[in-house]
């Protein structure tokens, strides 16, 4: 990639585990999600994949989500 970057590609479940390491360390869902700016409902509803993480816990956690089109092979 141009500059030296390169993308380190994420699924869900390394989120949810530095999520619930973050929460962990915090001391629950709602110490980290007073510091994160988010309810502590809303983490809940990520962790349990009711709702998927938004721009706040993406950031938090270090990521963020970025859509890739590509061809299928068929035209």
């Amino acid at each position: 990639m141009p500059g030296g970057e390169f993308l380190l590609m994420a699924s869900l479940v390394d989120i949810y585990a530095k999520l619930r390491t973050l929460c962990r360390d915090a001391g629950g869902q709602a110490a980290w999600g007073k510091k994160a700016g988010v309810s502590p409902a809303y983490i809940s509803d990520v962790l349990n994949g009711r709702k998927p993480p938004g721009p706040k816990i993406l950031a938090a956690v270090g990521y963020r989500a970025v859509t890739i089109y590509e061809r299928d092979g068929n035209e």
